[in-house]
């Protein structure tokens, strides 16, 4: 009985086999019966090797894996790829600088990579013209059947007057190294300073908005400031000043408002000041004025007061969006141009039902990016568009050391635990087993030895 009943599951289970391999086969092969060739010689060019347009290349590599299937080329001012989250860890001294950026010809051979800076892109004639030098004589052009644009944002200084010309931001590698490099530097320069005035200037360190970004840099402005001034005995603790400045009502809006007030509790127990419902008017190199007309004097201004399209994309002759953004369609696709596409921060996805876009995330971005590349072979093989439909998985903002807020899938977390899955997710997106264990390094180090507060010398980025 039992031998039978032992033929009988083998049976069955070879057949469920035989059933699954054959249903596999029916629909590749259905696939291949409503599908065209893909033509050949195709040129893919893709400009901005962000999220957006890093997630295009590596699905179009997967989605086109021969030769024969066309020419994938990924363009940006830069040779490496940058793991934007990671920069307020290298802005506090937690991680090397080098350590969150990736080469981007290690991607994929299917990936073709060209450094260069993108002067100009005709849609119509589908084409991108790239500076590679100092001078124009370097300046070449590269034809394509579909152009991918995903040149990102830049900070929008919103036309306050001084911000720009004296504020910090956190866009870049060299941004990062910059503000760790400025609060060293004013330790260092305290340290000897007799002037009380000077002083308070130097050791006044103030980030101006409030979201993800301003919150995530004070908190490692903050931890670096207050750890590092014990090696500098003749500066007082008690002299360094945090100020995070939101004209919201509160920071985070993008998260429920306990996880918020939270993350403020948190700020408030490490010394920092937060000034809600308040406006920055305008900035010197000593000092922050404030709508009340209020001076804060300092000589360390962070600006995270939000973000603005690539000036690039001004110039384009297409329409954009309130934002500023390149208005796209529900497939990413540019309208009136066949074979233009545009996502992340530089454009606006519309939202399903709703007169709105999706937001400039990371998470978005990366979504889109596979979308695109789908859609793009979609076209190519005559088959039906894919609608970009997306709901964020969750949000996670780190609040000082040790310390996070984060939502997930509806559920809240805070704390030590909130912390650790930060540091674990976006370890586990970093790009190469090699960026990841120098990162964890890193982290280990920092927890036995401390923070490395030697000033950064060398870090700049491309042209």
């Amino acid at each position: 009985m039992r031998q039978l009943i032992k033929r009988s599951a083998v049976i069955v289970g070879a057949g469920g086999g035989c059933a699954i391999v054959a249903w596999q086969v029916w629909k590749r092969a259905g696939v291949r019966r409503n599908s065209r060739p893909i033509p050949s010689n195709q040129k893919i060019v893709i400009i901005g090797a962000g999220f957006a347009g890093l997630n295009v290349a590596q699905e179009l590599s997967k989605l086109l894996p021969a030769e024969s299937d066309g020419q994938i080329t990924l363009v940006d001012q830069n040779n490496y790829l940058l793991f934007t989250p990671m920069l307020t860890e290298v802005a506090g001294g937690e991680l090397d600088p080098h350590h969150i950026l990736a080469p981007p010809r290690m991607l994929s051979p299917r990936i073709n990579f060209e450094q260069g800076q993108v002067h100009d892109v005709d849609l119509h004639n589908r084409s991108v013209v790239l500076d590679v030098g100092d001078d124009a004589a370097s300046r070449r052009t590269l034809m394509a059947d579909h152009i991918v644009i995903a040149l990102g944002s830049v900070s929008n200084f919103h036309g306050i007057p001084g911000v720009e010309e004296h504020s910090l931001c956190l866009k870049t590698i060299a941004d990062a190294a910059a503000i760790r490099n400025r609060i060293l530097g004013a330790l260092e320069q305290a340290s000897w300073e007799q002037d009380s005035t000077v002083r308070k200037e130097l050791l006044t360190f103030v980030v101006g908005g409030g979201g993800y970004t301003g919150v995530e840099t004070m908190a490692a402005v903050n931890d670096l400031a207050r750890t590092s001034v014990a090696h500098y005995p003749r500066v007082p603790a008690g002299e360094i000043r945090t100020i995070i400045i939101e004209p919201g009502d509160r920071l985070m809006s993008e998260l429920s408002s306990d996880l918020a007030a939270f993350g403020q509790s948190k700020l408030e127990q490490r010394g920092v000041q937060v000034r809600l419902k308040t406006q920055i008017t305008r900035a010197t190199a000593n000092f922050v004025e404030l709508q009340n007309g209020e001076r804060i004097p300092t000589r360390t201004l962070i600006w995270a007061g939000g973000i603005t399209p690539n000036p690039l994309i001004s110039r384009l002759n297409c329409k954009r969006g309130k934002h500023g953004g390149i208005i796209v369609d529900e497939h990413c696709a540019v309208p009136e141009y066949p074979g233009i596409w545009a996502l992340g921060d530089c454009a606006e996805v519309p939202k399903p039902e709703s007169k709105s876009s999706y937001a400039p995330t990371a998470q978005n971005a990366t979504r889109e990016g596979a979308t695109v590349a789908r859609n793009i072979v979609a076209v190519l093989r005559g088959q039906p568009l894919e609608k970009f439909q997306f709901t964020p998985i969750g949000e996670l903002a780190l609040v000082g050391r040790h310390s996070g807020v984060a939502k997930i899938y509806g559920y809240q977390f805070s704390g030590f635990v909130a912390w650790a899955m930060w540091r674990a997710i976006y370890l586990s997106k970093m790009l190469g087993m090699g960026q990841r264990s120098r990162i964890l390094i890193d982290w280990l180090l920092d927890c036995f030895f401390g923070r490395n507060i030697a000033v950064l010398g060398g870090i700049r980025d491309s042209v």
